[in-house]
């Protein structure tokens, strides 16, 4: 709880020196702003011919897809790249791939690439960014990353990752830079049932929630150290299904509000080790490393997040919250006057936006639990309607069925 008593403490003395939050921090980089051109970097193809990046734009533009084959998503994005996106080049909009392997490759460094090119059947043109320039002057934060560029280099759209709506979300991306108008897809939920705990880990992982709420304080203090009761389901969980990032996440949180900072970075260092592609798993991410006050990986998580769903509430909040942490008025308005205009703001939030946060994006007087409870209902760690179990009882059968 110490962020967020920073945090709002810090709404009282925000100044108007730092950068809105929807420039680079809403983008999926560090550096480069939307709109800014990119640098006219230096590349090298695969078969050793040299090559600017100006030199590669079609007459509409170019997509440049950043990978590495020590990344399991860049296979996917491409061959759909190779499939689909390449057809934009009949209308002036240029495809290239960039690896960023390593920044220095050795000989079979490069071999491994040719080999990863050959297996994946690209004809696309395939590049090495020499001592990953590109990678750094850009600021890519993830691997694989897409960028759309104009016929100047300036930089439309940055794209991270390969979740699962990137088929529909990368054309209509690219048709919006060519002018092509289609029409609007609904909304689909979809990261849920693709990705569905195994095993009834969700199961153990809820388990595990619910004793480390009952030993804690109304005030978010853990009563009498880890409670180790929680910790082990939550082992359990990750036994039953290694890929369930949550239990990880959860027991950095409970390890962070112990004051056991290694063993939060242990847990932490497992969630470090994958490649995250999807909204979801953005959001809750960007809102636990806000809850353990971790700012620079939260801000990471909300660039990815805002660079696949701009207006999302929950990032929206995290957002408003951050900017207020880090002194940056500016953002810190910009980001509510977005939360305040979503409609689906009060819904997700299960709180009216406009109850917590003043128009320039502080936090009204008395509104400092609701700030809180808000962060913790969105990670799902609140207390309310999580029902009672004593943190040394046995788990029993009944426990897992009223915990499905």
């Amino acid at each position: 709880m110490k962020f967020l008593t920073r945090c709002l403490s810090a709404a009282v003395c925000l100044t108007a020196i730092a950068s809105p939050w929807w420039s680079a921090s809403a983008f999926a980089l560090r550096t480069l702003e939307q709109g800014a051109k990119a640098p006219d970097i230096e590349l090298m193809g695969v078969n050793g011919e040299g090559a600017k990046l100006s030199s590669l734009v079609g007459p509409k533009g170019l997509v440049v897809v950043y990978w590495a084959t020590w990344s399991s998503r860049s296979p996917a994005i491409l061959q759909f790249a190779e499939r689909e996106l390449r057809k934009y080049e009949k209308l002036g909009m240029n495809v290239i791939a960039v690896n960023a392997d390593h920044q220095e490759m050795k000989s079979e460094d490069f071999q491994a690439v040719r080999d990863k090119v050959k297996e994946l059947g690209l004809a696309m043109p395939v590049f090495h960014d020499r001592g990953l320039v590109g990678y750094n002057a850009l600021g890519i934060i993830s691997t694989p990353t897409t960028l759309i560029l104009d016929n100047t280099l300036g930089l439309r759209e940055a794209y991270p990752g390969f979740p699962s709506v990137a088929k529909t979300d990368l054309p209509e991306k690219i048709d919006a830079v060519l002018g092509i108008v289609r029409e609007k897809r609904p909304e689909k939920a979809q990261y849920l049932l693709d990705h569905k705990p195994k095993n009834h880990a969700l199961q153990y992982y809820n388990l595990g929630k619910r004793m480390f709420l009952v030993a804690r304080s109304p005030s978010g203090e853990l009563r009498g150290g880890v409670p180790e009761s929680a910790i082990d389901r939550l082992d359990e969980a990750i036994r039953r299904d290694p890929d369930f990032f949550r239990p990880y996440l959860l027991k950095a949180i409970i390890f962070h509000a112990a004051k056991v900072y290694a063993l939060r970075d242990s847990a932490l260092d497992n969630i470090r080790k994958r490649e995250f592609q999807e909204p979801y798993e953005h959001r809750v991410l960007a809102l636990g490393y806000l809850e353990m006050g971790m700012d620079n990986t939260a801000s990471d998580h909300l660039k990815a997040l805002f660079s696949l769903a701009a207006d999302d509430p929950a990032g929206l909040f995290g957002q408003t919250l951050l900017s207020m942490r880090r002194k940056d008025a500016a953002g810190a308005r910009k980001s509510a006057e977005a939360l305040f205009a979503s409609p689906k703001a009060k819904e997700v939030l299960g709180e009216d936006p406009a109850a917590i946060f003043t128009p320039g994006g502080g936090v009204k007087p008395g509104a400092e639990r609701a700030v809180r409870n808000t962060l913790e209902r969105l990670l799902d760690i609140e207390k309310k309607g999580q029902g009672m179990i004593r943190p040394d009882a046995p788990v029993t059968s009944e426990d897992v069925n009223r915990a499905r």
